[in-house]
């Protein structure tokens, strides 16, 4: 067990390094990382490229092994040295806003506080297997296939997929749990839980450093610590299934997005964006929604964007579409070969006349949907607060930044319920099984949303600072 344990870690920091070697390709005129943002989007990073490349094995029918997957990143590794050799400086060296103040006894206690949600996150995960229906049936049974044929088996698609329930279910966590398998040696069920826990704290890491840009370290540590302490967004990280890995990655888009939005000369940050959200759906098909949604959001700010409008601007929605298609691509040809389509949505149904036809759905719908936001035992107060929030900052909601939230919010909601109407399945059940678990989705975006509209001003005077500094 020891060796296990030893081995999980080294492969953890294997994939993370692989992800901060991918953000130091960054060019120089960007904006810095913290260190800590940078290792957290570095691990996130490192799990989508490898899993992607444990797919391209598959077209080359390459079998899996440790040294060989690992192998191809070291040329990012060699250009990386002899771009630093020459100067190049790290992307992490960006210091925190204002001065550095000794720690108070809230700052104290809200630390303590964060510190217990995370230790009871890995506490949970680790102290049982993976026992969960979905993350059984759905996820671990494909890992531990691939584990066991050293592969994805050329079979795979053609035969076994469809043995299993969503056969199109995409593959980024089971080839991610099939990795550690393989650097553990065994299916060890307990341990592999690790990496749903490590991405709950790649999603604070992230949230803590975004606020902590536009206010003090109090501000951002009690916002964090609302996030950490959210019961259903904290039970995630433990029982194996894919909504943290998923609001990981679409949290890790908007952000990216947002550095954009602040200096659209960071054309780096677009693209990781791009390749963020399009990871959402290499996680969960529910990830194509946050697709169109960032897509959307592109189009909004480069038509809200009056002062620089240019033709050539106009070319960033097809430029950020392009690079969702190609990161998209290998995956969706697998599906396409094999005519692996979804058992539950036929997004065909998406059309004013199926809509209206549907409408008797919406009842159920919203019912469902506010014994969610009503309901405290999942989500303590954090929806009343939140909608308090919308109601007195509401002259705020459409402005700066904020309007690219609220719009992403907005439209997220708007998408499911739409899933909800054109889905096969019986809207009752569907509902009240899913809805506790979409909502986690967009969460972190909807706690960074109530933290600007409540420290709006330091926003401005953030922009306006950041606009003197040139973007740089």
């Amino acid at each position: 067990m020891t060796m296990q344990i030893f081995n999980l870690i080294i492969s953890i920091v294997a994939l993370t390094f692989i992800g901060f070697n991918i953000l130091c390709l960054f060019p120089e005129n960007s904006r810095k990382f913290f260190l800590w943002e940078a290792i957290a989007i570095s691990f996130g990073l490192g799990i989508a490229a490898l899993t992607i490349e444990m797919l391209l094995f598959y077209f080359l029918q390459f079998d899996f092994n440790v040294t060989g997957l690992l192998l191809a990143w070291l040329i990012l590794l060699g250009v990386n040295i002899l771009r630093i050799s020459r100067g190049r400086e790290l992307p992490v060296i960006e210091t925190l806003p204002g001065p550095v103040k000794a720690y108070g006894m809230l700052d104290i206690f809200l630390i303590a506080g964060i510190s217990f949600e995370i230790f009871h996150a890995f506490f949970r995960a680790l102290v049982r297997p993976i026992e969960a229906y979905d993350a059984v049936a759905i996820y671990a049974i494909k890992s531990k296939i691939f584990y066991l044929a050293n592969s994805i088996p050329q079979e795979y698609f053609a035969y076994l997929a469809r043995l299993f329930p969503h056969p199109d279910y995409p593959l980024n966590i089971p080839l991610a749990e099939t990795f550690l398998y393989m650097c553990m040696g065994n299916l060890n069920d307990q341990l592999v839980k690790i990496i749903f826990a490590l991405f709950f704290c790649g999603i604070l890491g992230m949230f803590y450093f975004t606020v902590r840009r536009f206010s003090d370290r109090t501000y951002a540590l009690l916002f964090t610590f609302l996030l950490a302490s959210v019961p259903q967004f904290n039970a995630y990280a433990t029982n194996a299934y894919l909504e943290v890995p998923l609001a990981y990655y679409y949290f890790a888009s908007v952000l990216f997005l947002l550095r954009w939005f602040e200096d659209s000369s960071d054309v780096a940050s677009l693209v990781m964006s791009a390749f963020m959200v399009a990871m959402a759906g290499w996680t969960k098909n529910e990830g194509l929604l946050y697709c169109v949604i960032n897509s959307l959001m592109v189009c909004l700010f480069v038509v809200s964007d009056r002062r620089n409008f240019s033709l050539k601007r106009l070319l960033y929605p097809i430029f950020y579409g392009s690079v969702i298609f190609i990161a998209l691509f290998p995956w969706n040809l697998a599906k396409g070969i094999w005519h692996i389509s979804n058992d539950e949505i036929n997004l065909a149904n998406i059309n004013p006349a199926n809509l209206i036809k549907q409408a008797g759905k919406l009842m159920p719908i919203f019912y469902e949907l506010q014994k969610q936001l009503f309901g405290p035992k999942k989500w303590n107060i954090l929806w009343p607060a939140f909608f308090l929030v919308l109601a007195i900052h509401h002259k705020k909601l459409f402005t700066r930044t904020q309007k690219y939230l609220t719009s992403s919010v907005v439209l997220a909601v708007g998408g499911y319920i739409i899933f909800y109407m054109i889905s096969y399945v019986d809207v009752v059940f569907f509902a009240s099984k899913t809805w506790s678990r979409f909502l986690i989705h967009f969460l972190p975006v909807v706690m960074l949303l109530m933290a600007m509209l409540l420290k709006e001003d330091r926003i401005s005077s953030y922009s306006k600072r950041r606009q003197g500094e040139g973007g740089q």
